[in-house]
């Protein structure tokens, strides 16, 4: 695993290929509230997305655009009817200051988060990454198409919604990725990511990938803390909700999620057990690649994204982070 370049915080040079995609990718944890965004953009289709979701008691705030015209974008910075939402890197690999600004919905449960809900609340971000617990590292992705690193670091700022102003003083991850190939939609296996950072400041980046039969085909990752680096030999990973694989990807976005997912790596020195605890569950369709939810009921809906906020415990130490998992939908 290698230190990214420091002009790989840059947009790059896209390929000539209908589905080339370049993503920035930041999620935070705070006392009072969580959140994640995406900005991406598909120059050949001539578009961008944006994903924003707050996290606050229990109730997400939520923006979603899969179509935005490039010529509405300008370096890192995307505008829309709804929100204006601005990166700026003030030192690579080092600090970005991210803001937003404009209208989100607001939904309780998971499966408005996924087909949408009426209510709709003013939301300001002002946030800074900084401070980061490692090195950006490259990641080996198995997919030779596409390059990715990530970092985790310290967020600081605040989020305002509907008025009211949070202090975020909190822990998150940061991912870049660009390339012309990446499958999203489940297909023999699902994934489960684990992006978690604990109190005495280890880090950890976990991938598994998931048979049908829940076993483990692939992991890759990283337990980091200041300069120590240790990769994942292998991992497993449980899920304490009482479902089939074949029937989960629609009960978590109806509702339910599981009580406990546990990851079991293993940096060398044997199993350790990492529990995390989901918060709530924020759903996100696919549509064959091409990110543009309309139906939820329609045959197309191959598989879903869970976005889950957690609090984690390993060996006595607490934690909190993001964890992300695909299943089959229909």
């Amino acid at each position: 695993m290698e230190t990214a370049a420091v002009t790989d915080e840059y947009l790059h040079e896209p390929m000539d290929r209908r589905l080339w995609n370049e993503s920035y990718y930041f999620d935070f944890t705070a006392d009072d509230v969580r959140g994640f965004m995406r900005l991406g953009f598909q120059p050949f289709e001539r578009r961008a997305n944006v994903w924003f979701y707050l996290v606050q008691d229990g109730t997400v705030y939520w923006y979603r655009d899969e179509t935005i015209p490039i010529e509405n974008c300008h370096g890192h910075h995307v505008r829309t009817d709804a929100l204006r939402k601005s990166y700026r890197i003030v030192d690579p690999h080092a600090e970005w200051s991210l803001t937003a600004e404009g209208t989100c919905a607001a939904s309780d449960d998971s499966w408005d988060v996924l087909v949408g809900a009426d209510e709709s609340v003013p939301v300001e971000l002002d946030l800074t990454f900084a401070d980061p617990h490692h090195d950006a590292y490259s990641i080996d992705m198995l997919v030779d198409t596409q390059d990715h690193y990530d970092q985790t670091g310290h967020y600081s700022g605040t989020a305002t919604i509907d008025g009211t102003q949070y202090e975020v003083d909190g822990q998150g991850f940061r991912d870049h990725s660009w390339g012309w190939f990446r499958d999203w939609t489940p297909g023999e296996w699902g994934h489960y990511s684990g992006m978690l950072q604990f109190e005495n400041g280890e880090c950890v980046t976990l991938v598994a990938q998931i048979r049908p039969d829940s076993s483990v085909r692939t992991t890759f990752g990283y337990r980091a803390n200041g300069d120590r680096f240790e990769t994942i030999n292998e991992a497993g990973v449980s899920c304490s909700d009482g479902l089939n694989r074949e029937d989960r990807g629609r009960a978590w976005a109806e509702g339910d999620r599981p009580e406990r997912i546990t990851y079991s790596p293993d940096f060398g020195e044997g199993r350790t057990d990492i529990h995390c605890t989901p918060l709530h569950n924020l759903p996100i369709g696919y549509e064959d690649r091409n990110w543009a939810l309309s139906d939820p009921d329609g045959p197309w809906l191959q598989g879903v994204l869970n976005r889950m906020p957690v609090d984690c415990e390993w060996d006595g130490v607490a934690g909190s982070g993001w964890i992300e998992a695909t299943h089959p939908f229909n």
